[in-house]
């Protein structure tokens, strides 16, 4: 990493920062306390950056340095940094006071100053700035200086009381104390810029990631709520709101992430472009650091909501689900002049009772577009979602010509998944066509004990069922397939209803209909894999 992160943010909140800075804070052995919350113990101290005129030695850009290295210490030796790859260290160029604190590091640890040399806060950076691995200072008993990776602290609160020994090389300022050490930490203040530049932009890709994500998923959504209004039957109208209700509420939770991350960027963008790298001052990095530093704990707090988003999406995800059964989505557009006699699928009877021409895979030509067809059963296997964008469909997808042949792809994508998932009996695919995307959810059945029809859909709607023969075959006695309040047998007798369904709600997601209180994402048998 370029530089680590100020040491007064939360670890807590730093660990699902995954982006190029450092993570660690720098306390590596800290009590709980302190690894909980560092700002308690760590106050802004007095920060410094090396000017051109401060040593002749020191290369003044990050190419001089970086081609550049200085001498380094490696292992207890001093060895020249062209011989030894592991001593090839860019040289820190600034350093912040980070306070008065006990640092329990082994002293066989620390990587001492020699004896003979005055003892200040610059001599101190001077001598640990180009150290293999290390990040930080301390000065202690205003005479010892010494370099650490990260300091461990123990037993102490920051602050400057305890340390107020005279340093030796300078008797205006203090060097530590006879027990605790003053902690500086040391930076690259000519390359605040160049870090804070990646990670705004990965920040800006973070944020466009998600914005594109949200905005597609709402389709599914939009989808369910505007069919579920249209819906007549209580089993499958309560679960098509469910799951836009939950649907919605994390895309609601993450979309309002996304919206305060972004507003983040504005206070990044300000401190980056009032950063001079050739006048850098200690003020001008802080302001730097300080508004990363921000900007990090929201993109903690969008990766958290965000990962609740994707993994309910992807236990929902029918594009997943059908890579992992190995189904071509692709192919089954190779020929949508006809679907399976499973999907709609009728005794003779029913047909012959409600009017059918005797196709009904095909929606019945008597009544095109408006025949809605739903198998009901009391053992749900999964509720899977899928996006098609029409204009620009994604790799692996066909290029249909009409919403007319998202309907039968659809339709034989949800019946090719049932194929391919053990326990499977029938399935309904519900969706819309009328908006930019289209949208559909595909509910597979372990059991079907009615068969629900209706003349309500509309030429936009997708509500196709299909109900495999020999299931039906096997239990004809105990499937009714039911009309409006008219149940017909499979001998073709009819008979009233004895629990019409009733009208359909206009209740939005959340609202009556809603998902079962305790029933999981996934229906009975839990989250669908």
């Amino acid at each position: 990493p370029a530089w680590p992160l100020p040491a007064r943010i939360r670890h807590k909140e730093l660990q699902y920062f995954n982006m190029r800075l450092l993570l660690l804070p720098f306390a590596v052995s800290a009590s709980p306390t302190q690894a909980r919350d560092l700002e308690s113990l760590v106050p802004r101290g007095r920060g410094f950056c090396l000017m051109q005129n401060d040593t002749a030695a020191a290369p003044k850009t990050f190419l001089q340095r970086r081609d550049n290295p200085v001498v380094s210490y490696v292992k207890g030796k001093i060895a020249a940094a062209e011989n030894n790859p592991e001593s090839k260290m860019l040289p820190f160029d600034g350093y912040f006071e980070m306070g008065c604190f006990a640092d329990s590091t082994p002293e066989e640890l620390w990587v001492k100053s020699p004896k003979n040399e005055a003892v200040t806060p610059k001599q101190c950076f001077n001598f640990c700035r180009d150290r293999p691995e290390a990040r930080f200072f301390g000065l202690t008993e205003g005479r010892v200086c010494y370099c650490v990776p990260y300091p461990t602290l123990s037993g102490g609160n920051g602050g400057s009381e305890q340390c107020t020994a005279v340093c030796s090389g300078d008797n205006t300022q203090f060097c530590g104390g006879m027990v605790k050490s003053s902690i500086y930490e040391m930076h690259r203040c000519g390359d605040v810029t160049e870090a804070a530049e990646k990670d705004k932009k990965q920040i800006e890709a973070l944020v466009e990631k998600w914005m594109f994500f949200t905005s597609r998923w709402e389709y599914v959504v939009s989808a369910l709520t505007a069919e579920g209004k249209k819906i007549d039957v209580a089993d499958i109208r309560q679960r098509v709101f469910g799951l836009a209700s939950e649907l919605e509420a994390k895309l609601s939770d993450t979309k309002a992430k996304v919206a305060d991350l972004n507003e983040k960027l504005g206070p990044l963008d300000v401190a980056l472009g009032a950063f001079s790298p050739e006048a850098a001052t200690s003020e001008m990095m802080r302001a730097v650091e300080d508004a990363q530093a921000e900007a990090a704990l929201f993109v903690a707090a969008l990766e958290e909501s965000a990962e609740d988003l994707r993994n309910f999406w992807d236990q929902h995800n029918l594009d997943g689900s059908m890579a992992f059964r190995s189904i071509d989505s692709k192919a089954l557009a190779d020929d949508l002049s006809h679907l399976s006699t499973d999907v709609n699928f009728m005794p003779k009877k029913v047909i012959e009772a409600i009017g059918c021409d005797g196709v009904p895979a095909n929606g019945c030509d008597d009544f095109p577009d408006k025949l809605t067809y739903f198998v009901v059963g009391k053992k749900h296997l999964a509720s899977l979602f899928q996006v098609y964008n029409p204009a620009k469909p994604i790799d692996g997808r066909p290029k249909l010509a009409s919403a007319a042949e998202w309907k039968v792809w659809a339709s034989k994508e949800c019946h090719q998944m049932c194929i391919m998932t053990p326990g499977c009996v029938g399935g309904n695919a519900i969706g819309s066509s009328a908006g930019e995307m289209y949208a559909f959810t595909c509910n597979l059945k372990e059991s079907v004990e009615v068969v629900a029809l209706s003349k309500n859909g509309e030429a936009s709607d997708l509500m196709t069922g299909f109900l495999f023969g020999s299931y039906y075959s096997l239990h004809k006695k105990d499937i009714k397939y039911r009309v409006a309040d008219i149940v017909i047998s499979a001998d073709g007798s009819e008979q009233p209803a004895l629990a019409p369904e009733g009208p359909p709600s206009n209740s939005p997601p959340g609202g009556e209909g809603g998902p079962p209180s305790k029933s999981s994402p996934g229906g009975e048998g839990g989250p669908y894999r």
